[in-house]
């Protein structure tokens, strides 16, 4: 993938970035089979509208995002088992991308020719063609685009890729603390799990189930975000990010192996204290994040 859109994608959470256009393994036949009618209403407008700006643009629906194993999609739904195997290799998923970046799909390393074939954005061809300055009014022209194609199929008002992506995650975020923070049974097992952290020397900051669910990963997240570079004020306005916002730092294997080592004894560590937890904790998790994305015409 060209450096401009690396950096571009590189903005947002990697968990998503299937909607920069970054390359995708598919599971159908074409694209066209696998896609959302939502997302193929955004992608039709935002043609239509990247047109009449004088640009061309190829709607294109990529396949969904698909769980990297049988096993990876088990951990999803609280299998302990799974749940195990998956964290003995990736922890909690924030340096596991840079260690295994062919089977993980970084999209900042360009793809390994024996790989699987790849479905890839039309629109990455379109946009490496253009002079810098033809970028900056592409780029531009999408945002608005974009921006305007949500508002019409979702009446999500955004300012850009990376504000629709907060929205969504900010929304599911706010849902879950209200559904399941206030869950007896859930409260009862964050508590349990705390406990036993605290014992094995760890900092719990809080025994709200959605905190206990998701310490670890923040505390991972944290150590990795200040690698990466400050994006660009121009770039982080057309974005719609904060213009304290940071690219995902671009690691080799080598230098994110020793966080990942740190990160996985960590995710060990908090799966055995949460076997019960984890088990009750994530399918609900799960019907809210997918019931948001949706209301936000980001689920496939």
């Amino acid at each position: 993938m060209p450096k401009s859109i690396r950096a571009a994608c590189a903005a947002v959470p990697l968990a998503l970035l299937a909607a920069c256009g970054s390359a995708a393994t598919p599971t159908a036949a074409s694209p066209e089979a696998t896609g959302s009618e939502t997302t193929r209403r955004v992608e039709n407008i935002i043609a239509d509208c990247m047109k009449g700006r004088g640009f061309q643009y190829v709607p294109f629906v990529a396949p969904p995002l698909r769980p990297s194993s049988e096993t990876a999609g088990k951990a999803l739904t609280g299998d302990h088992a799974a749940m195990r195997a998956h964290r003995q290799k990736q922890g909690y998923g924030v340096f596991a991308i840079y260690v295994y970046p062919q089977e993980l799909g970084n999209p900042m390393v360009e793809p390994d020719e024996t790989a699987k074939p790849k479905v890839v954005d039309p629109n990455n061809k379109i946009i490496t063609s253009l002079s810098k300055s033809q970028y900056a009014a592409y780029r531009e022209a999408e945002d608005r685009c974009y921006a305007d194609a949500i508002e019409q199929v979702t009446g999500k008002r955004i300012e850009g890729l990376f504000d629709h992506f907060e929205q969504a995650e900010e929304s599911a975020r706010r849902t879950a603390e209200q559904e399941l923070d206030g869950d007896a049974e859930l409260v009862e097992l964050a508590a349990a799990t705390a406990s036993c952290l605290k014992a094995k020397g760890y900092s719990v900051p809080s025994t709200k189930p959605t905190a206990i669910a998701s310490r670890g990963r923040e505390r991972f997240e944290a150590v990795k975000r200040p690698m990466g570079e400050k994006i660009p004020d121009d770039v982080a306005e057309g974005l719609g990010a904060d213009k304290v916002e940071r690219y995902e730092p671009n690691l080799t294997v080598e230098q994110a192996r020793p966080y990942l080592d740190r990160e996985v004894k960590d995710a060990l560590d908090d799966l055995a204290c949460g076997k019960d937890f984890y088990a009750a904790f994530l399918p609900a998790q799960r019907e809210i994040e997918q019931r948001v994305h949706r209301d936000f015409g980001l689920s496939p």
